[in-house]
């Protein structure tokens, strides 16, 4: 994953990035098959981990005064919240979110997170759907995630 670094990857990130492709090329078959995304939460609850794992590195070009905080936060039992915080050294996944420091919260639903994340439908279209409170430029920002090779 061109967002995960040059460094060696860590163990449990190669076999996230293998799960990822299988689900993904499994989905866009399914898909070209007329069958709906796998609705099964237990692998695609990893696939969303590791796809919005990508936050900090779609964020590295925008500025924003440190500790400041957006949240993705993708609803259903597949989902979760995960938060990116702008650190001394560029932007971070929080490990506890701040209310008070959340400058912006974008919301969406699965199946626009897992295809927003791998290229299925674009920002603009993620955008849309999505609910967002806080600052615009910060969700903008968030909907430019990818988080597969490219």
């Amino acid at each position: 994953m061109s967002w995960a670094g040059v460094d060696p990857a860590p163990m449990w990130l190669d076999s996230a990035r293998e799960l990822t492709e299988f689900w993904t090329h499994r989905q866009q078959i399914r898909h070209a098959t007329g069958q709906e995304t796998d609705p099964d939460p237990r692998i695609l609850s990893v696939v969303l981990d590791t796809f919005l794992r990508a936050l900090p590195h779609t964020l590295r070009d925008v500025t924003a005064p440190a500790g400041t905080q957006v949240q993705v936060r993708v609803d259903g039992p597949a989902g979760g919240t995960w938060t990116a915080t702008v650190a001394e050294d560029g932007w971070t996944l929080a490990a506890a979110p701040d209310p008070a420091r959340r400058a912006a919260l974008v919301a969406l639903d699965p199946e626009t997170a897992w295809r927003l994340c791998t290229r299925g439908v674009g920002p603009g279209t993620a955008l849309a759907r999505a609910r967002v409170e806080g600052d615009r430029r910060l969700a903008e920002a968030v909907c430019r995630i990818v988080s597969i090779v490219y």
